[in-house]
């Protein structure tokens, strides 16, 4: 009798086992196939960058309410609440709207801030000089530090292209160079800075610009990741500082006007910037 029970709950135990192995699981997520015209826009779902970009299919996603954007360069960002349900796919495939290019310049008067410091003057302060240099000589080091003021851009901008531009008048030798524009780390006066209170810099620099010995001409930098990161609080806007990338040897001075120059006043630094609203 007692190897028959055994032998029935035996049964009852595989059929419970059968039983459950044969019951289906019900599925709770489904599929979010994303596409966008045109191609290539970023994919965010519920506010996470996925990674991705369009086009891409998404799974395994939990069924219910979730938030898609698209991001494209040159495109207003799309945004947009989908309901995914469980064991099926919902189709996105919005067309973007391409964002309108703005440009501003920026080219302040007596208000700018830019100065200069210079190894044979250590502690002479340049702050309202209407003209300033980069290089070197026999007899001296020269740097220029600028900084521009971005609050009459508007927020959430992305940058296209940002160029510093100064007017070279005159140079010192004849040696061609390279003028390199770092990034400055911290403050920084207009008023007190010399050269024994330079402030930090980085080392590498942003960009370089050959500079021609004898010409008379606008020379440009383009710093389109360094004003995107200056808008968009990654980096801390402290200004610039150009230097001749190679100060060890003798080479050429260039000389720019500032924004203290008034004799024509369409020759003061600017910074020219191109920019879109997504």
């Amino acid at each position: 009798m007692k190897k028959k029970s055994i032998l029935i709950l035996s049964l009852i135990i595989t059929a419970l086992i059968l039983i459950a192995g044969c019951t289906p699981t019900t599925s709770t997520t489904g599929i979010i196939e994303v596409n966008s015209t045109p191609t290539g826009a970023k994919i965010y779902l519920d506010g996470v960058d996925t990674g991705m970009a369009t086009p891409f299919t998404k799974t395994n996603v939990e069924a219910g309410s979730h938030v898609i954007k698209l991001d494209a360069f040159h495109y207003k960002i799309w945004e947009d609440t989908v309901i995914v349900i469980a064991n099926e796919t919902t189709y996105i495939n919005p067309l973007l709207t391409y964002a309108t290019q703005s440009t501003i310049t920026l080219q302040p008067d007596a208000e700018g801030i830019d100065s200069t410091v210079e190894t044979a003057f250590p502690d002479n302060n340049y702050g309202i000089w209407p003209i300033t240099a980069v290089g070197n000589s026999a007899s001296t080091i020269i740097r220029m530090y600028i900084e521009f003021d971005l609050s009459s851009i508007p927020a959430d901008v992305r940058i296209t292209e940002a160029d510093l531009k100064l007017y070279q008048y005159s140079t010192n030798g004849t040696d061609n160079f390279t003028i390199g524009l770092y990034k400055i780390t911290s403050d920084w006066e207009e008023n007190t800075i010399d050269w024994d209170s330079q402030p930090t810099s980085s080392t590498d620099a942003e960009i370089t610009n050959n500079i021609t010995a004898g010409a008379t001409t606008w020379e440009s930098w383009g710093i389109d990741t360094l004003v995107q990161g200056w808008l968009d609080g990654t980096i801390t806007n402290y200004g610039m500082v150009l230097k001749d990338t190679d100060e060890s040897s003798v080479n050429t001075i260039a000389y720019f006007y500032t924004s203290d120059y008034t004799t024509d006043t369409t020759k003061r630094p600017k910074l020219e910037i191109d920019y879109y609203i997504p």
